[in-house]
């Protein structure tokens, strides 16, 4: 069966049994994760301010919190926690094999300029050095 539905600007648009009720689905589907959303922002508020409460006393002008608690609540409300900064010191030790050169000094000339370094990660790689301490014909 088909469904003729006219809008206030005169459009005419058929609509099947089919596009019905896949229309509903889709509402029901939208109303669902609308309900949920709404449930979860409900529960963060009263996270967050059950948080804030526990650590106030009337006439208080400031409140004190350990970055352990923010991090409780910050979990706890699915956010990322608070991190810390660290600087990390090390040392990497190589070997390249078959290196064409002419000599010893040559070989290590050419490891000391065609060797990189990269991090991946968060952070920054500020300082690298490379010590090529031996080289040896094969």
């Amino acid at each position: 069966m088909e469904y003729l539905y006219t809008d206030k600007d005169g459009n005419t648009i058929k609509y099947t049994d089919e596009m019905i009720k896949n229309t509903i689905q889709d509402l029901d589907y939208q109303k669902e994760k609308a309900n949920k959303y709404w449930v979860e922002k409900a529960q963060v508020r009263e996270k967050v301010y059950e948080f804030f409460k526990d650590r106030y006393d009337t006439g208080d002008t400031e409140i004190t919190c350990t970055v352990e608690d923010v991090n409780e609540l910050l979990e706890s409300i699915g956010s990322d926690k608070l991190k810390s900064l660290f600087t990390v010191t090390g040392r990497i030790n190589f070997v390249i094999t078959d290196i064409e050169a002419d000599s010893e000094e040559d070989a290590r000339d050419i490891v000391e300029n065609d060797l990189t370094v990269e991090f991946n990660g968060d952070g920054n790689l500020d300082e690298w050095d490379i010590d090529s301490a031996d080289a040896s014909q094969q």
